[in-house]
């Protein structure tokens, strides 16, 4: 009884040390980096002073500053295909503004938080976009844009035409999109 109680209080410390650690931030200077999972300006999370600021309080400006241990390097989001902060969330940039990637699949998808004027105050809105590779166009996510970037794979769009979902339709018990389920569905067939 007593080993038993010791490895179940050693598993619970162990599971609160793991939660409460933090990650890696940087920057992926290229798609080919955030494929290998290279970061460039790569911080330590669990250190103090690692903050990303994109400078876009007025609308979307060409380049952020990373700080860090003191230190401040401005880069060009032309330049730079995204980065991943402390809570272990990959943005990437495309058109000078910043893409959260939700999911990497056969199709990337990505959310762009925006805020709606309501009565009493704002609510914020997550829209939607996607890419057909991790460097490709990103999209705003809709059937017709997903049926004109899909259109060379057939079997995909039937059984996206046939299914009764909404683009945006996550699968909680596969943990993934349903558009990502049906594209490797529709790869295997």
């Amino acid at each position: 009884m007593m080993k038993k109680k010791l490895t179940i209080t050693i598993c619970l410390i162990l599971l609160g040390l793991a939660l409460y650690a933090k990650g890696q931030g940087g920057v992926y200077m290229s798609a080919a980096d955030f494929r290998n999972s290279r970061l460039t300006n790569e911080a330590d999370c669990s250190k103090e002073g690692f903050k990303i600021h994109l400078h876009d309080f007025f609308g979307n400006t060409s380049s952020f500053t990373i700080s860090y241990q003191g230190k401040k390097t401005k880069l060009q989001k032309s330049e730079v295909y995204g980065y991943r902060d402390c809570k272990d969330d990959v943005y990437r940039f495309y058109a000078n503004a910043a893409y959260k990637l939700v999911e990497a699949g056969n199709i990337y998808v990505y959310t762009q938080a925006r805020n709606v004027a309501q009565s009493k105050g704002f609510k914020v809105v997550n829209d939607y976009f996607f890419s057909i590779q991790a460097d490709g166009a990103v999209i705003r996510l809709t059937n017709e844009n997903l049926t004109n970037a899909c259109r060379d794979n057939q079997t995909f769009l039937d059984l996206l035409a046939n299914s009764r979902i909404e683009v945006t339709d996550y699968d909680n018990n596969r943990k993934t999109f349903l558009i990502n389920y049906l594209y490797t569905r529709s790869l295997k067939n």
